[in-house]
């Protein structure tokens, strides 16, 4: 009988029933696609955020850290002021070593009023996998602009050794990309010129190896720049680890907050002392907070748009269908019997609009992923089965007051009217 009493109401107003359902598959293939998004975005900004450099610089406990973002530099303070090169990898064994994007450590040298820094240009390592993977400044700090290239780790046959100059320096001293340049009494080649907008620009930059010889210093970095994809910082991430309980400092350490994984790095690093960039890892939570509480507005908006509109469809529907409710409820029908007719209806138009809207928003989501990310969205399955429940649910709430108005007339009086 229910399906009959909804057939013959379909055939009776098509087109109104058509909007309904699509006014319901709109609001749904947004909520789809924008939740789908939000929930698949966290990396994929944080990835396209890691082109800002490293947010974690790890540097020995008996070194402190002075300035900025971008101006962090190890200053020795007394005891043991370097890293051990070969502890530099324990970086990507400890629990979120997936989450480490990238590796670069530092060794500071002075010739004179010139200021020399060894790093990494690109190495090659074998990883906790098995797998090989390179890392080095480039990898951290993907946003820097050189000209020319960078130098080689290694010397090319019957070649001098090669270095890169910071813009501001090569403009102070006229050096230009081939020149060569003595530095500590050993002669190099400039292969490029860096700009970076913070102290490099005041640097010339070799291979990290070149400057532990040149320096009688081995085997050891003053610091490691560390960029990792991380979660954005919330009250619970702020806490005093000292203060929780067991069970608290468990989730805390197994969420990937900057502060937890610079916790770990300490750990596995002992005698460092690893310190959140914090203006980096600030921004990187505000950014993808007003995200997602953008898409969580668009997704509410089209949601209450979507019941706005069955709302306004259904009301002049139920104005049509008064003499049909009050003929039934004269010939003995109750109220609740009726009102679960017409909510039975409603549901199955929700239903098929939500089922069109999140097949819809799934292929939107993926769209935007490669639109935007340029990589696919995963959208989870559970999304388009809550979608659709909202979906019925979003229906029923629109159509609740004017089938509550219908079905609450006095049947007598509408037939009056009708006479």
């Amino acid at each position: 009988m229910i399906l009959r009493f909804v057939k013959d109401s379909v055939r009776r107003a098509p087109r109104r029933k058509a909007l309904i359902v699509a006014a319901v598959a709109m609001g749904s293939a947004v909520a789809t696609s924008m939740l789908g998004v939000m929930l698949s975005i966290g990396d994929k900004v944080n990835r396209e955020l890691r082109q800002a450099g490293s947010n974690i610089v790890v540097t020995p406990k008996a070194a402190s850290l002075r300035g900025g973002v971008g101006a962090e530099t190890a200053t020795v303070t007394g005891g043991a002021a370097y890293i051990r090169e070969a502890d530099i990898l324990k970086i990507k064994s400890i629990f979120w070593g997936l989450n480490i994007t990238g590796i670069s450590p530092m060794l500071l040298a002075h010739d004179g009023p010139l200021q020399v820094a060894g790093v990494w240009f690109s190495h090659t390592y074998r990883a906790p996998d098995n797998s090989m993977q390179t890392t080095g400044i480039s990898e951290v700090n993907p946003s820097w602009v050189v000209r020319g290239a960078w130098a080689r780790e290694e010397v090319p046959d019957k070649k001098l050794p090669e270095c890169v100059v910071g813009e501001g320096m090569a403009l102070r001293r006229n050096w230009k990309i081939g020149d060569d340049i003595e530095i500590f009494g050993d002669t190099f080649r400039v292969t490029g010129i860096v700009s970076s907008g913070d102290e490099t620009d005041d640097r010339v930059l070799l291979p990290l190896h070149w400057v532990q010889d040149l320096t009688h210093h081995p085997g050891v970095v003053d610091r490691i720049d560390v960029s990792a994809l991380t979660k954005p910082e919330d009250d619970f991430a702020r806490r005093d680890p000292k203060t929780m309980s067991a069970a608290e400092f468990e989730r805390w350490n197994c969420t990937n907050y900057v502060v937890s994984i610079a916790h770990e790095i300490e750990q596995a690093i002992p005698g460092t002392q690893a310190r959140p960039v914090r203006r980096i890892a600030d921004s990187e939570g505000k950014i993808l907070d007003r995200i997602g509480g953008l898409m969580a507005l668009i997704t509410l908006a089209a949601l209450l748009s979507a019941g706005l509109t069955v709302w306004s469809l259904t009301a002049t529907t139920m104005m049509e269908r008064r003499g049909e409710i009050a003929i039934m409820q004269a010939i003995g029908a109750s109220r609740a019997s009726v009102a679960t007719l017409l909510g039975v209806e409603v549901s199955l138009i929700g239903l098929a609009g939500g089922v069109l809207g999140a097949v819809t928003g799934v292929e939107l989501a993926r769209f935007v992923g490669q639109s935007v990310f340029h990589d696919s969205i995963a959208v989870s399955p559970i999304l388009p089965v809550l979608i659709v429940i909202a979906a019925v649910v979003v229906a029923l709430a629109g159509a609740s007051q004017p089938v509550r108005r219908a079905v609450n007339l006095e049947p007598a009086i509408v037939l009056r009217e009708g006479v």
